[in-house]
């Protein structure tokens, strides 16, 4: 009789040991995989994408702030909405107060403190959060951002009437600017205003980079605005029309629905299908 162990059964028993042993460790793994995430929380809905023209990139490009549930009042800054200790977690909030956080921030990001602005004109830097009517045609409302606003039919065609006005507006100013300064005048009708606005910075002495050092220093105060009807040169006429208009898209809306509702449809995360935040920076040799 043979009396040696069966070594080859012995082995094929401890498969399905060794099996279940490793989808036990697989399941650890996946769980706390899960729980990390989740621990992570959900982000506060994102920011505009911000365009950067000509940005300098040894300088800090600045972004609109993003705040999130539980974020810590330190990262904040203690410049935003919620006033609350040191140290302590921001509460969990709703989606009306989650809106607010953001339109604050956002408003935050485009008016900035007075140390800011300072610290902003060393690196001749502009932000501008304004409706989006640089496009061949002017941005619409469409019915699920309507909702999400809770716009009345008056609010709606208010809004509409708004951006069409000013996409009219700006198209026809750009291209006067255009046409003063070009050998051919009615290239301008054919161009969107952007880029009307993108020939006329390219021109020789357009004026276009300095103007934003000169915009950037008005705006800490360090510096005294041109009078009314200076003689100005093309770029920075352009330059200065464009920085206006998010002020200016405010103030419309502001005389037909109402300071809140106006300050709303321009700093909300709700109304970027029509506003958008723009930074430029870097300056000129001198």
């Amino acid at each position: 009789m043979n009396n040696r162990p069966n070594t080859t059964s012995g082995k094929t028993s401890l498969i399905p040991l060794a099996l279940a042993f490793a989808c036990s460790a697989l399941l650890v793994v996946g769980a706390y995989e899960v729980r990390a995430r989740l621990s992570k929380g959900h982000p506060a809905s994102p920011a505009p994408a911000l365009r950067s023209e000509r940005q300098d990139p040894t300088t800090a490009q600045g972004a609109r702030p993003r705040t999130r549930s539980g974020e810590s009042c330190d990262a904040l800054k203690g410049r935003y909405m919620l006033q609350c200790p040191r140290g302590k977690a921001l509460p969990t909030v709703g989606p009306a107060s989650r809106e607010a956080e953001e339109m604050a921030a956002n408003s935050a990001w485009a008016h900035p403190s007075k140390d800011e602005l300072a610290e902003m004109a060393t690196r001749c830097e502009l932000r501008v959060i304004s409706p989006t009517i640089m496009e061949e045609q002017p941005p619409t409302v469409d019915d699920e951002h309507a909702k999400a606003l809770s716009l009345s039919t008056h609010e709606r065609t208010e809004l509409d009437q708004t951006l069409r006005q000013m996409h009219h507006s700006l198209a026809s100013s750009v291209r006067q600017i255009y046409a003063d300064g070009s050998t051919d005048p009615s290239k301008g009708s054919s161009l969107s205003v952007e880029a009307m606005i993108d020939e006329i910075r390219e021109r020789p002495d357009s004026g276009f980079d300095q103007a934003r050092r000169k915009l950037a220093m008005e705006r800490a105060e360090l510096a005294t605005p041109p009078v009314a009807g200076a003689n100005l040169p093309p770029g920075e006429r352009v330059l200065r029309l464009s920085a206006g208009l998010g002020d200016d898209f405010e103030r419309r809306l502001a005389d037909r629905l109402g300071a809140d509702r106006a300050h709303q449809l321009l700093y909300s995360p709700l109304a970027r299908p029509w506003t958008d935040g723009t930074v430029q920076a870097g300056c000129p040799p001198q």
